[in-house]
C-alpha cells in the first residue's frame, strides 16, 4: 500500500513547477521515497528525516550500493550519498526556520499525537512559496476493526487537516481522499501490518501481555471479516494534501510582520 501511495503523491508533484534548493522528506524511513525525489530533484540538498534510528540506521543500509572491492569503497567516496539522514522527532524539527523550499511526507502525519504540533513545525521550516506535500490515514481506516470493538488510535478526518493547515498559516490547501479495500489471506498478517502502519493501533491497550484465550478470541473476531472471495479485507482512507506557504509568513503568536510602502512622490 505505502509503495501506490507514493507513487500517487509523485504523480501530483510531477506538473508542480519547482526547483528547490532543499528537500526534506519527514517521516522517511518506513518509506521509498528518497531515490525518485533524489532523481525528480537532482541539484536539491536531499534530508531524510525520521524519529526511528534504527530504521534510519536499516534505511542506510538499503541506499548504500552494493558493491565490494577496494576500487567500489573509492568510487563510492567520490559519489555523493542519496540524502542526509537526520533521527528527530516529526513535531520538533532540527532545522533552522525558513530552510527548506519542499516538504515531503508520505504516510507520517497520522503517527502524531499532536498533529496540529507537526504541521506548525512543516511551516516553520518552510521558505516563503515553498510548497509542502504530504499523506496520511483517514477517518474511515479499519473502521471493521472498530465495529469488533478493538481500541483504535484515532485517524484524522480530511476536513480537520485542512483546517489545521489554514490556521497555521498555510495558503491554497488542496485535499482530496482515496478509499481502499486492502486484503489478507490470514488475520495474524493482517495484525502485523496494521501495527506498521501506525504504530500500535491500540490507544488503551493493555500494559501486560494478552492471554492466549484473548488472542484467539480476537482472531476468531477478524475471521467474521472474511469475504466472500476467501479473504479478510479492511477500509483503508488516504488523504492526500499540498499547500504553499505563502509569501508573506506570519511570525509566531500569529502576529503578521509590519510592511511600510513609501507614497507615491514622497521624497527620503
Amino acid at each position: 500500500m505505502r509503495v501506490e501511495v507514493e507513487r500517487v503523491m509523485l504523480e501530483k508533484l510531477a506538473p508542480v513547477r519547482l526547483e528547490p534548493r532543499r528537500v526534506l522528506d519527514a517521516g522517511c524511513a518506513r518509506g521509498a521515497s528518497l531515490l525518485p525525489l533524489r532523481q525528480r530533484f537532482p541539484g536539491a540538498e536531499l534530508l531524510g528525516l525520521d524519529a526511528s534510528a534504527a530504521a534510519l540506521e536499516d534505511l542506510a543500509r538499503r541506499l548504500a550500493p552494493a558493491r565490494s572491492g577496494l576500487l567500489a569503497r573509492l568510487r563510492r567516496m567520490r559519489e555523493p550519498s542519496v540524502a542526509t539522514l537526520i533521527a528527530a522527532e516529526l513535531d520538533r524539527l532540527p532545522l533552522a526556520a525558513a530552510s527548506a523550499d519542499l516538504i515531503w511526507s508520505a504516510l507520517a502525519l497520522h503517527w502524531s499525537p499532536r498533529p496540529e504540533a507537526q504541521i506548525a513545525e512543516w511551516y516553520r521550516v518552510l521558505r516563503p512559496q515553498g510548497l509542502l506535500c504530504f499523506s496520511c490515514l483517514g477517518v474511515d481506516t479499519l473502521r471493521e476493526l472498530r465495529g469488533l470493538g478493538a481500541r483504535m488510535m484515532e485517524f484524522p478526518d480530511m476536513h480537520d487537516v485542512g483546517d489545521l493547515l489554514v490556521s497555521q498559516g498555510f495558503a491554497e490547501p488542496v485535499m482530496d481522499t482515496e478509499r481502499l479495500r486492502v486484503t489478507w489471506r490470514d488475520a495474524d498478517t493482517l495484525l502485523a501490518e496494521v501495527r506498521a502502519w501506525g504504530g500500535n493501533a491500540l490507544k488503551g491497550r493493555f500494559r501486560g501481555l494478552l492471554t492466549p484465550r484473548h488472542r484467539h478470541e480476537w482472531l476468531a473476531a477478524i475471521e467474521t471479516l472474511r469475504g466472500n472471495d476467501g479473504l479478510i479485507g479492511l477500509s483503508v482512507e488516504i488523504i492526500y494534501g499540498h499547500a504553499w506557504c505563502p509569501p508573506t509568513k506570519k511570525l509566531p503568536g500569529g502576529l503578521a510582520p509590519l510592511q511600510f510602502h513609501p507614497r507615491p512622490g514622497a521624497r527620503g
